[in-house]
């Protein structure tokens, strides 16, 4: 797996659909592939896996649900918004400037058995959660060919 660095913690997003998964190299799962490209902002991000569910959950603060879009587009799901700047009126000047603001747009490709015609999303309290539901993998399992003789 690839480590994105953000905010001084390392994200694990990126990896190699031929990439061993507890130790099978054929394990079904699921997989997101970070496909963002530049923005003002980049929310920082979890991915999860519980039970039927992927989760995607991005830190959001002082963004409303109004003010955030998610799409879903064949295998890819783009989120998009714009965190606004909470400077007062006026010329500022900066002491000291870490918390980012501005537009946003992140998208990934995900890769395994799901249902991206259910995905859902929920932003409470600036976090910005994305269920996707998980389905029986119908491709790709894995099975012994016998070999016959001669």
């Amino acid at each position: 797996m690839k480590a994105r660095n953000q905010g001084g913690r390392a994200r694990k997003l990126e990896g190699d659909a031929n990439e061993e998964r507890d130790g099978n190299p054929f394990a079904d799962g699921v997989r997101l592939l970070d496909r963002s490209s530049s923005a003002d902002y980049l929310p920082l991000l979890d991915v999860t896996e519980c039970g039927d569910f992927v989760y995607v959950t991005l830190e959001t603060p002082g963004v409303t649900a109004d003010q955030v879009r998610v799409w879903v587009r064949g295998s890819c799901i783009r989120v998009a918004g714009e965190k606004p700047a909470d400077f007062p009126a006026g010329k500022v000047s900066f002491l000291r400037l870490e918390r980012g603001f501005g537009k946003f747009c992140r998208t990934f490709e995900v890769i395994g058995p799901v249902d991206l015609g259910k995905v859902s999303a929920r932003q409470k309290d600036g976090i910005l959660t994305i269920t996707i539901p998980k389905i029986p993998e119908r491709r790709g399992r894995e099975r012994l060919v016998p070999v016959m003789p001669d």
